[in-house]
């Protein structure tokens, strides 16, 4: 039991971004933080620091008793309610051993310092979250106390418009400034648009021949968002989890998922929140 939790404290530790697997390592259900090479000049990839309070919504999931250590962004629904990728916090851990280590904070634009950091009760991972594909890849997670808003906390609002190419929106996290980098100890962000879904499916299609990668999950555009700015701007490990955000409204339309680690040129995939009105209801604490 006790080699069981060192193995998840160590993956927790490391930080998530859901990534397809190349050809010279092994299958695609070990993606939680694989080493691979990429341009130095990468950041939430290609971002800026955030102003303080732009993201009032935003969250940083850490774990760890002796020292924290960030590994997932997630979003603010409610006083008890928090939403994150579901990878970030898989099935098989089920908030067993180290559940007393799993935090949350908020209100902070440095996620190990400042804001409030509150303990879990327990999650609602979606019930058809498929991990081998990373399809459906939503949590919500249960604070167990309340949530103070104030002018540096507040929830985000849900959009359930579809939304299609195109579209101005914004990412932001505390993930690796290259794939083989450091965490930011601040918040980036990085406005970018999202793009056709056939676009995406024939892009990432792609990006997994010219990169050398295999086992590279389908794209599905009636369930993920993808978005695409430039080769060296994008989404890393450990920026999953955190919120994708429409500019012109304000609300929430994506959750970060999966991509090619760091940036590569190639789209970067979120859940589709408008997809799953239905299990939001239902579980929205």
């Amino acid at each position: 039991m006790a080699f069981k939790a060192g193995i998840i404290f160590i993956t927790l530790a490391l930080g998530c971004l859901a990534i397809p697997t190349p050809e010279s390592d092994g299958d695609l259900s070990r993606f939680f933080d694989q080493d691979f090479d990429d341009s130095p000049d990468g950041r939430i990839v290609g971002g800026n620091v955030a102003t303080v309070g732009s993201h009032p919504w935003m969250v940083a999931l850490t774990s760890g008793v002796m020292a924290r250590s960030f590994f997932c962004g997630g979003s603010v629904l409610t006083q008890r309610t928090v939403l994150t990728a579901a990878h970030c916090i898989d099935n098989s851990f089920n908030f067993g051993s180290l559940s007393s280590s799993l935090r949350v904070t908020v209100g902070t634009n440095r996620w190990n310092q400042g804001g409030q950091t509150l303990a879990l009760t327990g999650n609602a991972t979606h019930p058809h979250y498929v991990r081998a594909t990373i399809k459906n890849d939503l949590t919500m997670l249960y604070t167990a106390s309340n949530i103070i808003f104030n002018n540096l906390v507040r929830p985000v609002t849900l959009s359930f418009d579809y939304v299609g190419g195109g579209v101005q929106a914004r990412a932001a996290g505390w993930g690796r400034t290259s794939a083989n980098g450091p965490g930011s100890p601040q918040l980036l962000e990085l406005l970018t648009p999202t793009i056709d879904g056939q676009r995406c499916v024939r892009d990432v299609r792609q990006a997994a021949i010219d990169l050398n990668f295999r086992n590279v999950p389908p794209v599905e555009p009636h369930i993920e968002i993808c978005t695409f700015h430039s080769p060296g701007r994008g989404t890393c490990r450990g920026d999953s989890g955190s919120a994708l955000m429409r500019v012109d409204r304000g609300q929430q339309i994506g959750v970060v998922s999966w991509g090619f680690p760091c940036a590569r040129g190639a789209p970067d995939m979120f859940v589709r929140v408008s997809a799953f009105q239905s299990w939001f209801n239902q579980h929205i604490r």
